[in-house]
């Protein structure tokens, strides 16, 4: 794991991404979560006016960042998507009362494939994934084998297919780790035609593990949970895969698109995020009172 210093954190902020040399993968790049106060977190419904409140910079991440990084899908380059097929802004955010991220993408798309025949073959229809690699370590040393996990998916295909709409990886049989629980909350919503041309919404909040056996008898207190603090950095991607046609016995050539924030292809958290200082704009925004045991609240008790 890695922290920016405040006076790091300002001098980015006023130069912009620039040719800082601790980033992985696009190397020199930092991306940055918005911290949400206590009262402020967004709710996981798929509603995204929740997010409204985030200054556009240098929270937004758009088109001109993300990369289809698989020639046989799409051999261009960064950034060159072409909108009328598809058109994607993420945000991501945190929060250190709840120690939880929060995810959030808007995905125009002329067509939204979900016809998948194997419900759980996500990878079939339109997807949202996101990967999450809290302790920063390179792709190279991502769950290897014998070793706990440290790198976690969290994958996303809607509307369900027989009620499959939730995949993970590294293990996909862990029943305290779906959504709805403590660990994992989920949230879509969509405007527009639902198999045709329309904008998904996306939301997920996560509790973020550092580590966790790898094994499908791993439980919830074997996971040990990653204390969010303003300027550290972790590791976190987003992708959004693009099917316009049907497809059972799928290649990658299937894929109308692959985008992601990662040049390292796909299922790896490779991007340095910062967890940001509290913007100005949103201090005093939000109720003080905080119903609920806070993280800081645990952490003070220990």
């Amino acid at each position: 794991m890695k922290k920016l210093t405040k006076l790091g954190l300002a001098a980015v902020l006023v130069m912009g991404l620039s040719s800082m040399a601790f980033g992985h993968a696009p190397p020199g790049e930092l991306y940055f979560a918005v911290q949400f106060p206590d009262g402020l977190t967004p709710t996981m419904d798929g509603d995204l006016s929740d997010w409204d409140v985030v200054p556009i910079d240098p929270y937004t991440i758009r088109n001109d960042r993300l990369y289809s990084p698989v020639a046989d899908i799409q051999p261009v380059g960064r950034g060159e998507i072409d909108v009328s097929d598809i058109n994607i802004r993420h945000l991501i955010g945190w929060n250190e009362s709840a120690n939880q991220l929060y995810f959030m993408s808007e995905v125009f798309d002329n067509v939204h494939n979900a016809d998948r025949e194997n419900p759980s073959a996500f990878w079939q229809d339109d997807a949202w994934e996101v990967e999450v690699n809290p302790d920063h370590t390179p792709t190279e040393e991502h769950n290897l084998e014998g070793e706990p996990a440290n790198n976690f998916s969290y994958k996303w295909a809607v509307p369900p297919v027989e009620g499959s709409y939730q995949y993970y990886r590294p293990v996909s049989a862990l029943e305290w780790l779906v959504d709805g629980t403590e660990w994992v909350n989920f949230g879509w919503g969509f405007d527009g035609e639902q198999f045709g041309e329309s904008t998904y919404y996306y939301e997920l909040a996560i509790t973020p593990i550092t580590s966790l056996p790898n094994d499908a008898s791993a439980t919830a207190d074997q996971a040990v949970v990653f204390d969010l603090e303003e300027n550290e950095i972790i590791h976190a991607s987003l992708v959004v895969g693009d099917f316009d046609e049907p497809c059972t016995e799928c290649v990658l050539t299937s894929y109308q698109g692959f985008w992601t924030m990662s040049p390292e292809m796909c299922c790896t958290a490779t991007n340095d995020l910062v967890l940001a200082e509290l913007e100005p704009s949103l201090e005093g925004a939000a109720p003080t009172a905080v119903e609920d045991v806070s993280w800081g609240q645990i952490k003070a008790a220990q």
